[in-house]
């Protein structure tokens, strides 16, 4: 009877430093990547930025042109799919006051604007690789999952709430034109929280380096 209540006991302590360890391992995970997204996002304003296309600061104010005709099967770069998109972003943009937007002609039927950033449009520029706008903090509610499946590697898996979001994102017919948008499109929306993923190499002293954090993306 001793002995089976000594296994009990021990058992029963076996579970409970494996709960206080899972505990504090998903803490430290919080606090961690917590701690990941603010350093890469100082200002909470660059959770993630959505890129309007190749245009760069000393291009406005730009003129809208169309590109027609068939495409090369050999040419990788759709340039008249991507011509479409620009103009269509650049429309959508500016009715959330992001740009403004001038009729200046007409080529054949079709009409030619022209858009130049507002001073609200430039609270959310960023300049790399054209123009994008930022948006977002991620507030870390709760850690999910922690996976080594991967050799050498940790993806920490965890739910979160994004602060800082302007009322322009949520505007679907702008983030639906983003096929990567519908990963953070719960917490945008404020419909549920959104999961978000850390990736970390292991190192040999098992020490782990951040190698992809959540803030930071540019959707294309």
């Amino acid at each position: 009877m001793k002995t089976q209540i000594k296994k009990v006991l021990i058992l029963g302590s076996s579970l409970l430093m494996l709960s206080l360890l899972t505990g504090c391992d998903f803490t430290d995970y919080k606090t961690r990547i917590q701690r990941e997204n603010d350093i890469n996002n100082p200002t909470g304003n660059k959770k993630s930025c959505l890129a309007v296309g190749d245009l760069t600061e000393d291009m406005y104010p730009y003129t809208i042109h169309y590109v027609e005709g068939e495409i090369d099967p050999k040419e990788p770069y759709d340039k008249v799919k991507q011509n479409r998109r620009l103009n269509l972003k650049l429309s959508l943009y500016a009715k959330e006051g992001l740009f403004t937007e001038e009729l200046v002609g007409h080529d054949g039927d079709k009409p030619l604007y022209r858009y130049n950033l507002t001073d609200e449009g430039r609270k959310y520029v960023d300049w790399w690789g054209g123009t994008n706008f930022c948006f977002g903090r991620v507030v870390v509610e709760k850690i999910i999952d922690v996976d080594n499946q991967l050799k050498g590697m940790r993806m920490v898996t965890f739910t979160y709430h994004l602060e800082n979001v302007p009322n322009w994102i949520k505007n679907k017919d702008i983030y639906s034109l983003y096929p990567n948008y519908s990963e953070i499109e719960p917490a945008v929306t404020g419909s549920r929280p959104a999961l978000g993923s850390h990736y970390y190499n292991i190192k040999s002293d098992g020490r782990l380096k951040l190698i992809r954090a959540e803030s930071g993306n540019y959707l294309l």
